[in-house]
């Protein structure tokens, strides 16, 4: 049964996941449908006088009996995705755009210009436009859309994508090096199976059994990509969606998913050849593995939780007991004995062991200096971070920055 307020709830999450990754707008739509001009940044009315297609727009959506993701060309060059999650009269839509692919110069500006009757809008205000337009990969863009919706309307493992206005030549079938995949039920089901699978066992944790299944993943997927970078890209994309969205069901913090969401995406992109695809999957499944391994608070009360989560993520500011029951709105004598009572250590105590090894961290990863550090984790005392360190880790952090080298 379609459940819209599951996205509703989604939503914000959805959308920090897609404007981090595609930098692109994403909008919920909810009748009356007010200020539906924002979908395409209201262009149309820029472009043509006099014509309002507001009320065409919300009569071609009046009703739907099934949920629909409509991948939307526009003739003007650029894209829209509108995603129903809900059915009924006047359903509830998220859009998603406008978006292009392909870099636009000023002699398509002019060809649109001259291809449609427009009134007279300047070259520059045309080309500012389009260059103010994400540049994305349409197929990416729509994998992890529609992936993340999955994960919260699992009836839309069922619902293909519908391109409007696009031509046969898009949407032709080009062999890749002559392979073309018999995708038969079976095949089908296996990959269903796989994927399951592989999903659950990262919301476990378990690293040794997710490099297993993930192994098995790789086995089914690499005769299809062969050596298209941008097949392994796509494929890559996907595997990223996929283990984000499943880490969205659990206990862990949606700042430490997204985050790392955003990270592989931006590398992704950069690839270069496929031999560096190949690795990169057991990066993915390791780094998601340990988010859920050292990040996953399910046996804690929510007040522990919402601790902890706070702590993690303004590591960089001051986090006083004060300040942290100000946050939660509540008594500061509780909000310490209970941490202490659920979790064995003082909030004092795990404070400083957190900011310890988030310094490990950049010591480890980063050419950062000790000072750069202290600051990163929020304590301002250089003398004080050193004793710190060397309490927990037993040496300074310039002997350790010494022993990395």
């Amino acid at each position: 049964m379609c459940q819209p307020e599951n996205i509703r709830d989604a939503f914000p999450f959805i959308k920090k996941i897609l404007a981090s990754a595609f930098r692109t707008d994403v909008l919920y739509f909810a009748p009356p449908y007010q200020d539906i001009r924002r979908i395409d940044w209201g262009f149309r009315d820029m472009v043509w006088e006099n014509v309002d297609f507001t009320p065409s727009f919300a009569d071609s959506i009046a009703s739907s009996d099934r949920l629909r993701m409509l991948v939307v060309k526009s003739n003007l060059d650029f894209y829209n995705i509108i995603a129903f999650v809900s059915l009924g009269e006047k359903p509830d839509f998220i859009s998603v755009g406008p978006v292009r692919n392909k870099e636009l110069f000023s002699p398509d500006s002019r060809q649109i210009q001259r291809n449609h009757v427009m009134r007279n809008v300047q070259q520059e205000a045309l080309r500012h436009f389009y260059q103010m337009l994400p540049l994305v990969n349409i197929s990416d863009l729509i994998s992890t859309f529609h992936c993340l919706l999955e994960q919260y309307l699992p009836e839309y493992r069922d619902v293909p994508p519908e391109y409007i206005c696009f031509s046969q030549e898009e949407h032709a079938f080009v062999p890749d090096n002559g392979k073309i995949l018999d995708f038969s039920y079976e095949v089908s089901e296996r990959l269903q199976k796989l994927l399951g699978t592989f999903m659950e066992t990262l919301s476990s944790g378990n690293t040794s059994l997710v490099y297993r299944h993930k192994k098995a993943l790789l086995h089914y997927f690499r005769p299809l990509v062969g050596d298209s970078v941008t097949t392994a890209r796509s494929y890559l994309t996907f595997l990223n969606s996929l283990c984000c969205g499943k880490l969205l069901e659990t206990q862990v913090h949606p700042y430490h998913t997204l985050r790392l969401f955003t990270d592989f995406f931006a590398r992704i992109e950069e690839l270069q050849n496929p031999e560096q695809a190949w690795v990169m999957p057991y990066e993915i499944a390791r780094k998601y593995c340990l988010l859920v391994k050292n990040h996953n608070l399910s046996e804690y009360s929510c007040l522990t939780r919402n601790i902890i989560n706070y702590v993690s993520t303004h590591m960089d500011e001051e986090l006083s007991l004060a300040v942290i029951a100000g946050y939660l709105g509540k008594n500061p004598s509780y909000v310490s004995g209970h941490f202490q009572k659920e979790t064995g250590e003082s909030l004092t105590a795990y404070i400083h062991r957190e900011r310890i090894h988030a310094s490990l961290r950049l010591f480890n990863t980063t050419d950062c200096s000790v000072s750069e550090a202290a600051n990163s984790v929020g304590i301002q005392d250089l003398g004080y971070f050193t004793r710190l360190f060397k309490r927990q880790v037993g040496c300074t952090p310039s002997q350790y920055k010494k022993m990395l080298k």
